[in-house]
């Protein structure tokens, strides 16, 4: 007789859209702030009735005293019971020693028992999760020869995907004696380590059950609830009655990265499985509460989710780690982050640039290249029209900075679309000192037109060295670097955001802090402009982030040497 096909429902209904919401995790999601995901459908089972010879780890507290009585003193132990420990290679006599077997029991207190019997079994129908696997089993215990077709046996039974090789939990009704004459049916559950089946035979019941499967990058659990039905062997009509189950099953297989790879899909983005991420655009996340300020989507809800482990009615992940899709997409994320933290109220210039370079600062970004955005830059790039109160609350730090002051010591700004004259920017800076040595401090120095403004920059001070420090760029070849100068790579760390402009002389050091790159000097068709508005602060050694009071510190050094 040929095996029943799975009719499986078809299920239509699409992904539901995402939601944005504060709610907190309930306690399965199994901590605070941690990816994870709780999947729902129902599991078909059939109930076969097979032969076979099953073994199962019990616990045998008789078995763990009896070997550690042996391993105390083995002189006093009875003849008998050393055969049988023996026997079941629980005792090594030659060596009168426990064996790695017994060593076993006596640690897990569990010993394998094997028996074989007429078994009706509930198994998952060729589940393309839980496969064909045992949910509940019962011996049978009719006096009555069986009346079942059979259906495989022989080599087929063997080789048939109900043969079981590893260990599994399952439910297993045992009948217990009561007194002489009765007996009541005991559910339990054991660890089957092996079952072999030599005879099965047609199924004679379906059913179904309720899975709930919540899976963390820790751990996985599946939680089976409902109902099955169980023979009755009392008198000659067999009859059945229906038996709760509540099951939880602990996978060891590392399914996540799949199941991430479905919910990338459902918000149109990528599991990035090395970052543990989930990239995606920034239209995809700007619904969810915060998930561009924590880089973290707190609760996403899905219908009819298509897996590799088949169709869910439901799924819920709950702390989803997200990062920008690419370098475009990770500037419109800065600039959306931006928009959101000045449109909340004023922030006084020390406290916005310590809270955006925690923000560049996050794991989620360490691909992308992202300046630190100063005041002046940013009015430029908001529209006051679209984005009035992000936009005064940045003009209100903006003019803070007094336009074009002709003291040293005090902060100035350039106006864009102004000519722009390196040669009297450095006279400026310097207080006309003449420069032995230059350094600038900028994470990003990668491109052409970054290497021509540093050329510029290094034309202004005549034969000074030059010492460049910058990231290592992500892709491609470093670029070129002037005469005379030198580069040293730096990490991504959190006093490394601003761009430091620093010039030592023979009078004295001159230390100043840039709001903008080097591309602020726009040059077309030899008109040199001033693009932006960018603002040079002045600062004391002591003010420098350590890496330039270090360099700095080794520059004195060489000359005094």
């Amino acid at each position: 007789m040929n095996n029943n096909t799975l009719n499986r429902e078809a299920i239509a209904e699409p992904c539901g859209k995402k939601t944005a919401n504060n709610k907190k995790p309930n306690a399965n999601n199994m901590g605070v702030d941690r990816l994870s995901l709780t999947l729902k459908r129902q599991v078909q089972l059939k109930r076969f009735p097979l032969i076979a010879k099953v073994t199962f780890c019990r616990q045998r507290s008789d078995l763990v005293a009896l070997l550690k009585a042996m391993t105390s003193s083995t002189s006093d132990m009875p003849a008998r019971l050393k055969a049988y420990l023996v026997k079941e290679n629980l005792w090594d006599e030659m060596n009168n020693a426990i064996t790695s077997h017994g060593q076993q029991v006596v640690e897990t207190g569990l010993f394998n028992t094997s028996e074989r019997n007429l078994y009706h079994i509930w198994f998952t129908d060729n589940d393309p999760l839980l496969g064909t696997r045992p949910i509940l089993m019962q011996r049978d215990s009719s006096s009555e020869a069986p009346k079942y077709q059979v259906w495989k046996k022989g080599r087929d039974a063997v080789n048939s995907e109900f043969v079981q090789q590893t260990r599994l939990k399952l439910v297993v009704m045992e009948e217990e004696y009561k007194d002489r004459k009765n007996t009541e049916l005991q559910k339990t559950q054991l660890i089957m380590a092996a079952m072999q089946p030599e005879v099965i035979c047609s199924p004679d019941k379906s059913a179904n059950l309720e899975m709930q499967w919540t899976i963390t990058p820790e751990i996985s659990q599946i939680h089976l609830t409902g109902e099955l039905d169980i023979r009755q062997f009392s008198g000659k009509n067999h009859s059945s009655q229906p038996e709760s189950i509540d099951l939880t099953l602990v996978e060891d297989e590392q399914h996540l990265p799949s199941l991430m790879d479905s919910v990338a899909t459902a918000l149109s983005g990528n599991w990035n499985n090395s970052t543990k991420r989930l990239s995606t655009t920034l239209e995809q996340v700007e619904g969810f509460a915060s998930a561009v300020s924590n880089f973290r989507i707190g609760n996403f809800n899905c219908k009819a989710f298509e897996t590799d482990y088949g169709n869910f009615t439901s799924v819920q992940a709950a702390h989803i780690p997200i990062q920008p899709q690419d370098q475009d997409d990770a500037e419109n994320w800065h600039r959306f982050w931006l928009d959101s933290f000045y449109r909340m109220s004023y922030r006084s210039p020390s406290d916005a640039n310590r809270q955006q370079g925690k923000w560049l600062d996050s794991p989620a970004l360490a691909s992308f290249e992202l300046p630190l955005k100063q005041p002046q830059s940013l009015i430029a790039e908001i529209n006051r029209e679209q984005q009035p109160e992000a936009y005064w609350h940045i003009a209100a730090v903006a003019d803070l900075s007094p336009n074009n002051s002709n003291k040293l010591h005090m902060p100035f700004s350039l106006i864009g679309g102004d000519e722009f004259d390196i040669y009297k920017l450095v006279s400026k800076l310097t207080d006309r000192d003449v420069i032995e040595h230059v350094i600038y401090s900028d994470r990003y120095v990668h491109t052409a037109k970054q290497y021509l403004n540093l050329s510029t920059l290094a034309r202004a001070c005549s034969d000074a060295n030059g010492l460049l420090l910058t990231l290592k760029p992500q892709n491609g070849k470093p670029t070129r670097i002037p005469e005379n100068w030198e580069r040293n790579y730096i990490d991504k760390n959190s006093d490394n955001h601003g761009r430091y402009w620093i010039f030592i002389g023979t009078r004295g050091t001159y230390c100043w802090e840039c709001t903008s790159g080097l591309d602020f000097i726009k040059n077309e068709n030899g008109w040199v402009t001033v693009d932006g508005f960018p603002t040079f602060t002045p600062k004391a050694k002591h003010e420098l982030p350590g890496y330039l009071q270090q360099h700095l510190n080794d520059l004195t050094t060489e000359e005094n040497y």
